[in-house]
């Protein structure tokens, strides 16, 4: 389905808008449009962009925490909501494919959800973060099986999005090259320097690793252009993510200038420095994948699927199961209950020819040839 193989892609590196969901679509919309206008075809947020990564939580102890949780979920993005319809408007418009890391709301659960929103503002790709890193855990659940995988089929390429250590997770690169992943959005949150890291804190959980060794490493182990977006604070930013109770820090360079972007065979093309603030550019070629894919597939021809396989299991499990008509257990799926197969907007009643926008199709999901996958319940 790749038609495009050479255009310009964008890594959004800046703030976020603190615990404000409009401020957050505003400034989305503001970056999709800076993006479509300077000729991308791809733009990539971070890690839960809106309403911004809740840092504090690896800072501050649970009573701490709580007004904050609250203030966060409150602004957290409801994916069937006019705020979300808004963000792929502005795709639309700019005719560019929009990778968007969020905090999303869902009945009483908030998920670290992304979504690949398509030139025609169709949601054509719906994940969340299978499981929270740690502290994490306090303000978000688990991804379920109908919403993990990552990579989809575009006419720009096969596109993967992962979050944060899920960049790390062997099995999920594992995964996304038996998908023959191409482009891939590693979305990353706030991340603190070195220089703040105190033992026995390990240097994984460190801004100089996410950016050139984590990312650097997912891009030679899948072949893949690798976009990493991350974001950024300031002054004002530390001190809303601070409890009132507590001195807010006041050097907010440690946190930034992480974003990077890789070529497939791991060469830094596109570098933040530590004032940077916006868009970082690069220049993508699809059949720059070939010669490293030509050495080492290995969701191909360098990997023995007779000998090591991945079990994929995409089938949501229900909480509440109800029967269906035939004495079966009745199956939704997320996409289907949260609206996402629904048109952006209603079909024109009085002319179906005149801006018409047809319902979005289901996205085209890429399952590996490696993998098994089991049939749904009644299938």
């Amino acid at each position: 389905m790749s038609n495009i193989t050479k255009y310009k892609a964008a890594a959004v590196t800046t703030e976020p808008g603190w615990f404000n969901l409009e401020l957050g679509v505003q400034k989305t919309i503001h970056w999709i449009n800076e993006a479509g206008q300077a000729g991308c075809k791809l733009v990539g947020f971070p890690e839960v962009w809106i309403p911004g990564y809740p840092y504090w939580l690896w800072k501050v102890n649970y009573l701490q925490s709580l007004p904050l949780i609250k203030a966060y979920r409150e602004n957290s993005l409801k994916v069937d909501s006019e705020e979300m319809r808004r963000i792929r408007r502005a795709a639309r418009d700019n005719h560019i494919y929009v990778s968007m890391g969020f905090s999303e709301i869902d009945f009483g659960t908030c998920f670290l959800a992304q979504v690949l929103i398509s030139p025609a503002g169709e949601v054509i790709n719906h994940r969340r973060k299978i499981k929270p890193s740690h502290v994490e855990k306090l303000v978000y659940g688990d991804g379920a099986g109908d919403t993990f995988m990552s990579v989809t089929q575009t006419d720009i390429g096969r596109l993967g999005q992962l979050n944060c250590w899920e960049n790390m997770n062997p099995f999920l690169k594992s995964l996304n090259a038996s998908c023959g992943e191409q482009i891939h959005i590693a979305a990353w949150p706030i991340a603190p320097g070195d220089i703040l890291r105190k033992s026995p804190d390990p240097a994984t959980n460190t801004g100089e690793q996410w950016a050139d060794l984590i990312t650097p490493a997912y891009a030679i182990e899948t072949c893949t252009w690798t976009l990493a977006p991350f974001q950024r604070l300031s002054v004002e930013g530390l001190a809303k993510n601070t409890p009132p109770d507590l001195e807010p820090e006041t050097d907010p360079d440690p946190y930034n200038g992480w974003a990077r972007i890789f070529a497939p065979d791991g060469t830094c093309v596109a570098k933040a420095d530590k004032d940077f603030d916006g868009l970082l550019f690069v220049d993508i070629d699809l059949n720059e994948t070939h010669i490293p894919k030509a050495i080492t597939d290995f969701g191909g021809h360098y990997m023995r699927p007779d000998l090591i396989r991945l079990l994929v299991d995409t089938r949501r499990k229900e909480l509440v199961t109800e029967a269906d008509d035939g004495n079966g257990i009745a199956t939704y799926s997320t996409r289907e209950r949260l609206g996402l197969q629904l048109p952006l907007e209603p079909p024109n009643r009085k002319d179906d020819k005149a801006g018409m926008i047809g319902a979005p199709r289901q996205r085209e999901a890429i399952k590996p040839a490696a993998a098994k996958y089991l049939p749904a319940p009644g299938a």
